[in-house]
């Protein structure tokens, strides 16, 4: 792939205060991501298909969680996506502005500077990769089978809990795995199980370490809910 074009923040400002619509924007894709663009377009319009739906409202979720699963293997597959380039703002800065501006328009509509670049845990493709590279169970359909009755309020508690040293990837997959696996009801916005245990877990890294338990991350995530869910 060709150098990516680093923007400045005034730049991308006024770039995005420009939109209007998806259809307003002048792209100007690189040749070089022109056929990544094509493959992520078509997954986006299998998508809204498949919901029967033409707007994101109220289905935010739901799209979200499949159009993320689709973003991370065809990136993976396409450009061999390493954790160290995921990580960078600027990868998905260009990503946004230059490949998918449209979509990330479509889905958050005007004026979403966080979505495009200014908040980098909010950047909206980032954080849909990394929700699912974090929540990874071996292939897509496992994946989506863990994810599938979550909500927006999860991506955002896995995301933007990276804790001092970074993710602790196989322990957040765990975590996810574990809380798929509880009851629908248990797992509604307002039982608030998942910020619990998120920020338990944060408390608790700081002076336990998951490898020492019994059963190791297992155990520890196990622990983990049994004590917000008895408290």
């Amino acid at each position: 792939m060709a150098e990516l074009k680093k923007f400045k923040r005034d730049e991308l400002y006024q770039l995005i205060e420009q939109w209007k619509s998806p259809e307003s924007i002048d792209l100007d894709v690189p040749v070089e991501y022109r056929h990544l663009r094509e493959r992520l377009l078509s997954e986006h319009e299998n998508i809204k298909e498949m919901l029967g739906i033409q707007s994101v409202k109220g289905r935010e979720y739901q799209y979200d969680l499949r159009f993320a699963l689709k973003l991370y293997s065809i990136l993976n597959r396409e450009m061999s996506l390493a954790v160290c380039r995921a990580a960078a703002d600027e990868f998905w800065i260009f990503l946004g502005v230059k490949v998918f501006p449209d979509l990330v328009f479509w889905r958050w509509g005007a004026g979403a500077h966080s979505r495009f670049y200014s908040q980098s845990r909010r950047i909206w493709l980032k954080s849909l990769w990394w929700y699912v590279y974090l929540s990874w169970q071996g292939s897509e359909e496992s994946t989506f089978k863990v994810l599938e009755h979550n909500s927006t309020d999860e991506i955002v508690q896995l995301v933007e809990r990276s804790g001092t040293k970074g993710y602790r990837i196989e322990l957040c997959r765990a975590i996810m795995k574990h809380y798929g696996q509880q009851d629908i009801k248990l797992r509604s916005r307002g039982s608030k199980l998942f910020r619990r245990v998120m920020k338990l877990n944060t408390a608790r890294l700081a002076v336990l370490e998951p490898a020492l338990y019994e059963r190791q991350e297992q155990g520890y995530v196990e622990d983990l809910f049994y004590e917000v869910q008895t408290s």
